[in-house]
C-alpha cells in the first residue's frame, strides 16, 4: 500500500488546452479573478479564437431556445406591427405570433396607440408589450396575458396631463418571486381645450400643490399594483438607445450627462431598488469623422455569454461595429473589447443579439441579416423587410403571468 501511495504523482498543472476551454465557459465576471493566477490567462482577450469561444457557449437546453423578432411596418397612412419566434441552425422556422386581445397590430399613422416591444425575461418566457399608457405582459407559449392597471399617477390632477411614460425596464425578481416593471412618468400643462372638455376651467389649484416634476414609479405583479420609487435615478439617453436590457434580476439602460459628453450605464436591481452607474468610454475613433459628435454614436446593450454587452458604432454609410463585454459594475476600466465588426456598407444598423454568438443587422434594404462573430458569415433571416426590428432569446415557459399574484 505504501509503495503504491509513493508512486503517485500529484499533477500541479493544468494543460493550456483544458483551461482554455474551462475558462472561455465562464462569464466575465467569474473570469476576471483568474487572470492574476497566470500571466497567460490575463492576455487570453487577445486571443482570436478564445473570444470567438467566449461569446459562442451554447444555451443549455436549446431545444427551447429561439428568437422573438419584433418588427413594424409603416404603410401610407398606418402603422402594422408584428411578432415572430424564429428557430432552427439558420433561423429557417418561422411562426407568426398573434399578439394578446387589448393589443391592436395596426394603427394610424404617428397614432399614440401604436403597439411597442418593451422587454422580453429569457428566463420566464414573458413579454412586456405597451400599447398607449396600457401594458401588458404576455407569455406567447401558453398564450396566457395579464393587463396592468393604471397608477395614481395617470389620474393627474387638473393643472397637468401626462406627457410620456417611459418604461426602463422589465423583469424577474429571484429573491421576491415578482414581476416588476420600471417606469419614468414625465408631465406637461393641461390645455385650455382639455380643461373645456372637461369642463374644468374654472376650477382652482393651490399652487403649492403645483408640480410638474417627473416621477419614477415601480409595478409589482405579486401587489398588482404601483408605487413611487422616492430615487434620485437617471433616465435613458434622449438620443441614441431607447431601450433597456434584462438580465439576472437587474435592468440596465443607457444615459448621458446633461451637455451628452459622457456616457454611462445604469443598472438598477429589482429587489432591493437600488441602482449603480458604470462609466463607459468611447470606444470608437474619433478621428473618423473630421465633425466628430459624440450625439451620432449609436449605443445597444445586449447579452453575450450572459454578460451585459455593448455594440456600439457611429452613424455612417459604412458603419464599423465595437463589442465590448461588462465585467464589473461601476469601475471605469470594467469594459472588455472582444470584436471589431466591419466596415459594413450593406448595413444600415445593428438590431440585436442571438444565440451562440450571432447577432443581427438590418441591411440597407430593410432585410434583417444574422452574422456569426466566429464564422464572419451572414445569412438571410426569411422574413421581409420592415422599417424597425428588434429581437430577444426568447425561452419558452409554461410559467403562468398571472399566477404570481393570486
Amino acid at each position: 500500500m505504501a509503495k503504491f501511495v509513493s508512486e503517485i504523482k500529484v499533477r500541479n498543472h493544468i494543460p493550456n488546452d483544458l483551461a482554455f476551454s474551462i475558462l472561455s465557459k465562464l462569464p466575465l465576471k467569474s473570469f476576471k479573478p483568474f487572470e492574476c493566477v497566470r500571466k497567460s490567462w490575463a492576455l487570453l482577450f487577445e486571443n482570436s479564437c478564445f473570444r470567438t469561444n467566449f461569446i459562442s457557449i451554447p444555451h443549455s437546453d436549446c431545444t427551447d431556445i429561439s428568437i422573438f423578432l419584433y418588427e413594424v411596418v409603416a404603410h401610407d397612412y398606418s402603422i402594422r406591427c408584428s411578432s415572430y419566434l424564429l428557430s432552427g441552425d439558420r433561423y429557417e422556422n418561422l411562426v407568426k405570433l398573434d399578439f394578446p386581445d387589448p393589443i391592436q397590430e395596426e394603427n394610424f399613422f404617428f397614432d399614440f396607440n401604436t403597439c411597442y416591444y418593451c422587454g422580453c425575461d429569457p428566463v420566464t418566457g414573458t413579454i412586456c408589450l405597451i400599447q398607449g399608457y396600457s401594458l401588458v405582459l404576455w407569455n406567447p407559449t401558453t398564450n396566457e396575458y395579464k393587463a396592468i392597471p393604471p397608477s395614481s399617477l395617470e389620474s393627474v390632477p387638473l393643472y397637468r396631463e401626462l406627457a410620456s411614460n417611459d418604461i426602463h425596464g422589465f423583469g424577474y425578481d429571484y429573491i421576491l418571486d415578482d414581476f416588476k416593471i420600471i417606469r419614468y412618468m414625465k408631465f406637461t400643462t393641461i390645455s385650455d381645450q382639455q380643461l373645456e372638455r372637461l369642463d374644468m376651467r374654472h376650477k382652482i389649484v393651490p399652487w403649492n400643490e403645483i408640480s410638474y416634476e417627473p416621477e419614477w414609479e415601480i409595478y409589482s405583479l405579486r401587489c398588482n399594483s404601483w408605487s413611487k420609487l422616492d430615487i434620485d435615478m437617471p433616465n435613458h439617453c434622449e438620443s441614441g438607445s431607447y431601450e433597456a436590457l434584462n438580465i439576472d434580476g437587474m435592468s440596465h439602460w443607457w444615459s448621458e450627462s446633461e451637455n451628452r459628453d459622457k456616457h454611462f450605464l445604469v443598472s438598477f436591481d429589482l429587489s432591493n431598488e437600488m441602482f449603480v452607474t458604470t462609466p463607459i468610454p468611447i470606444d470608437i475613433q474619433t478621428d473618423i469623422d473630421t465633425n466628430f459628435y459624440l450625439g451620432l454614436v449609436q449605443r445597444r446593450l445586449v447579452v453575450l455569454n450572459r454578460s451585459v454587452s455593448s455594440i456600439s458604432w457611429y452613424y455612417s454609410d459604412t458603419p464599423i461595429f465595437h463589442i465590448s463585454i461588462l465585467g464589473e459594475l461601476g469601475g471605469k476600466e470594467s469594459w472588455t473589447k472582444l470584436f471589431v465588426v466591419g466596415p459594413l456598407p450593406y448595413i444600415k444598423c445593428f438590431i440585436g443579439a442571438g444565440k451562440n454568438g450571432d447577432i443581427f443587422f438590418q441591411k440597407k434594404d430593410d432585410r434583417p441579416i444574422s452574422f456569426n462573430l466566429g464564422t464572419q458569415k451572414a445569412e438571410e433571416v426569411v422574413v421581409n423587410g420592415a422599417n424597425f426590428y428588434d429581437i430577444a432569446i426568447y425561452k419558452k415557459s409554461l410559467l403562468s403571468v398571472g399566477g404570481i399574484n393570486k
